[in-house]
């Protein structure tokens, strides 16, 4: 049964014009050091993960190729099918995952509006997540834990925003 979803914006992209297709956007380095930083973050606040679902376009793949260090022990399947998916394909895998701990690495705007969905009916105002309902960042970072009490059945614990970095 799913305990944990964290949902992981990729990080922060080269220009579309820089790059063969959309598919094929790379990360820039601000991306990679905000992505590393996330991942960090979440691991000192006592994440533990036991599989990465990650779109296989590359700049969600080299996401979790930065993040992989925080979590050397977890699990990761690439998958196609998350490549700019709808919120409830990214919600459905995750559930099918057989996974307690899982992390989406994908894109907007499946992952904000899947963000979002889950927030719904949530009176409950944590940090940061006024700020959630407006944007999901790239390498922003959104952990839900599941709570049968709660109408989407997961609770909001933890939203990040990237600190700033200067490419």
């Amino acid at each position: 049964m799913l305990t944990d979803l964290i949902l992981f914006r990729h990080g922060k992209a080269v220009r579309p014009h820089e790059a063969r297709d959309d598919f094929s956007r790379g990360l820039t380095p601000r991306g990679r050091v905000q992505a590393a930083a996330q991942a960090r973050r979440l691991r000192e606040a006592g994440c533990e993960l036991d599989l990465a679902l990650v779109s296989t376009a590359l700049r969600a793949a080299e996401t979790w190729d930065a993040c992989q260090p925080a979590f050397p022990d977890a699990q990761v399947h690439l998958s196609r099918h998350l490549y700019l998916a709808a919120p409830s394909i990214y919600l459905n895998a995750a559930k099918t995952a057989k996974a307690k701990r899982v992390m989406v690495i994908a894109h907007d705007p499946g992952l904000h509006d899947l963000a979002r969905s889950l927030m719904k009916g949530d009176g409950e105002q944590k940090a940061g997540q006024a700020s959630l309902r407006e944007h999901l960042p790239t390498s922003g970072v959104a952990w839900f834990c599941a709570d049968p009490h709660a109408s989407s059945g997961f609770k909001l614990k933890q939203f990040w925003a990237p600190e700033p970095v200067s490419d």
